[in-house]
Formats: structure tokens, sequence, C-alpha cells
């Protein structure tokens, strides 16, 4: 009677210990499903993927027009991805972090190429990101996205988001046909920003001129000899382009689901 007792006491200690370890792992599932931790915010794209208006602030017309070159998108080779993300608020999170994320988790692309692009509003933060997969950096670097995101930055500032998403998609949609050699869907009545501010030949012929004589001018003043040191001129800014080329090459290795690059502004 007493072993039955034994082993009796022996199951119902072990039979409490399974219980408390149960309820301390449900806890401890429960807090890492509902904490914010920073750096995993996103949020589920809408049923038609491309284009997703938490917001609210897109035109049926612009939520229309990203959705047909999507979907003409789908039907190449390469099969690029541009989606549209908006937001009422980050949260308190940074843009970028989010942009990240949010690429992360849709998976934008396609993995073969890593050809995928994010577009994030923020409305209430006022912020807007274009993160760029890898494998798109090459036409559309950090430096041409802001100055994609700058064209667009009045309409930003009136609020006018709809008008100013279609223009960045637009610009985007443009790099993304030069780098695959794709039909122009825009026929040619649409111009991209590096092209609308390229500078006429003339003009920099002239610019060329005039730098070239004040030049001369300045090295007579200082008494030197206009053909030895524009020798050293171009010497030195030839190895610092060297140095600055090696230094991009080694620190280009981000990218792949995490996007490539991108820009932000503040509006």
């Amino acid at each position: 009677m007493q072993i039955i007792n034994n082993k009796h006491v022996v199951v119902c200690r072990n039979f409490k210990r399974f219980i408390r370890f149960f309820v301390l792992v449900c806890f401890i599932s429960s807090c890492a499903a509902f904490w914010p931790l920073k750096g995993q915010a996103a949020i589920q794209p809408s049923e038609n993927f491309y284009v997703t208006d938490q917001a609210h602030v897109l035109s049926e017309q612009a939520k229309e027009h990203i959705l047909t070159i999507n979907r003409a998108f789908e039907k190449t080779k390469e099969q690029p991805q541009l989606a549209v993300v908006t937001l009422n608020s980050l949260e308190g999170k940074d843009i970028e972090s989010y942009a990240v994320n949010q690429f992360e988790m849709m998976k934008l692309g396609n993995r073969q190429y890593d050809n995928g692009v994010l577009v994030l509003l923020a409305v209430k933060d006022r912020e807007i990101r274009v993160e760029v997969g890898y494998g798109l950096e090459g036409i559309l670097p950090d430096g041409k996205v802001g100055r994609i995101i700058d064209a667009s930055m009045n309409d930003l500032s009136l609020g006018d988001y709809s008008e100013a998403i279609t223009n960045i998609f637009n610009q985007l949609v443009l790099a993304v046909q030069e780098e695959y050699g794709y039909e122009d869907i825009f026929e040619g009545h649409l111009t991209s920003i590096d092209e609308g501010a390229s500078i006429h030949p003339v003009f920099m012929m002239v610019g060329f001129v005039v730098t070239f004589v004040i030049y001369l001018f300045i090295c007579r003043i200082l008494g030197l000899d206009a053909i030895d040191t524009l020798f050293v001129i171009l010497s030195i800014f030839s190895n610092v382009s060297s140095s600055s080329t090696s230094d991009s090459s080694s620190s280009r290795g981000g990218g792949g689901q995490s996007g490539g690059g991108g820009a932000s502004r503040k509006f």
C-alpha cells in the first residue's frame, strides 16, 4: 500500500510540473507574439498584393494603374514587381527598417533577379521610402531614387498623395523598362527624371570654355604652367576616383530579399 501511495505522489508531482511548464511556455509564446519589437513591423498586403492602401489616400484610378502595369510585368521573363503600401503611421519605428521588413515579408520580385521595388508612404509621419531590390540597384541607385521622390515633393507636401505616388511609380516603371528592354508602356509620353534634368550639349560646351578660360587666368596670376598643373590635377582626381570605386565595391554586399538600397524623404 505504501508503494502505491508513493507512486501516486510522484505522478501528481510530475503532472503539476508539466502543468506549470505548459503554462510558462504559453505565456512566453504569447509575449513573443504580441510584444511590439522594433524592426518586426509589417502589414499583410491586400488581396491585390501590388497595392495596399491602408491610409485610404489613393484614387481608384491610381490603384488600377499600378495593378495593370504589374500584371503586364507578370507576363515577362524577369517578372519584376513594383508594390505600393500606404500606412496611417509607422507607430514610432523608422521608415527604413519598416520598408525592409515589409519588402522581406512580401518577398517582392523574382527570386532569380531580385527585382522588387516597394514604395512605402506613412501619412501621419509625413515620410516616404522607396526600397529597391539588389537586382535593380544598378538602374535605380540611391541618388536617382532620391531625385524621383524629390520631383513629387510638392504634391506630397500639399497632400496630393495619389498624384505623387503615381508619378513616383511611373518613374520607377521607366527605369525597369530601360533595364530589361521592355516595350514602352507610356508610348513616349513620359520622360524620365534624369532625362528631363539633362543639360543641353551647347550649354555644356559653353561651360567648359568658360571654366578653361578662368583656369588659364588663375594659372597666369599664380605664375603656374597651365599644362603641367592640369596634369597634376588630373592625376589627383584619378587617384581619388580609383579609391572611391574600390570602397564602393567592397561595401556593396547587402541586398537579397531585404532590398539593395533606396531613398527616404520627409515632406
